[in-house]
């Protein structure tokens, strides 16, 4: 479990995130769930179809979902910002559709996607920029 791969037919770009890099990915991902104050099943569904489509089994989802909720946020959102622009592109599409994918923005939402970007130096993109990357 070193390496996950994925390719992205929008740009062509092949990405892959280490073990780590995912942890941080899901530590974030999970902290935009509880954003609203509930995580809505479609959120969490997502969470683990997105782990499974860079190759993480079930199983080692579960370890990883562990993992990342002991890191420090601190910790996961150093690691965001030491990507590259193709994986920080990407993150900032994966939270910006998530924080969609239940059928609510919510402000609080909003505001951790922008505090994200900011503090890791994420892509500028609109809602519908990242569901459009997330669907290609």
């Amino acid at each position: 479990m070193g390496f996950f791969q994925k390719t992205k037919k929008l740009s062509t770009e092949e990405l892959s995130f280490s073990k780590q890099e995912i942890t941080s990915i899901i530590r974030i991902a999970v902290a935009m769930c509880a954003a609203d104050g509930e995580a809505h099943p479609n959120e969490m569904k997502m969470i683990s179809n997105e782990a499974l489509r860079f190759g993480v089994s079930a199983n080692d989802f579960k370890v990883l979902l562990n993992k990342a909720s002991d890191m420090k946020g601190d910790m996961a959102l150093a690691n965001i910002a030491l990507m590259n622009d193709a994986q920080k592109r990407y993150v900032c599409a994966y939270l910006g559709t998530l924080m969609a994918i239940d059928g609510d923005i919510d402000d609080r939402e909003k505001a951790l996607w922008s505090l994200v970007s900011t503090l890791c130096e994420l892509p500028t993109m609109s809602i519908a920029d990242a569901i459009k990357y997330m669907a290609n």
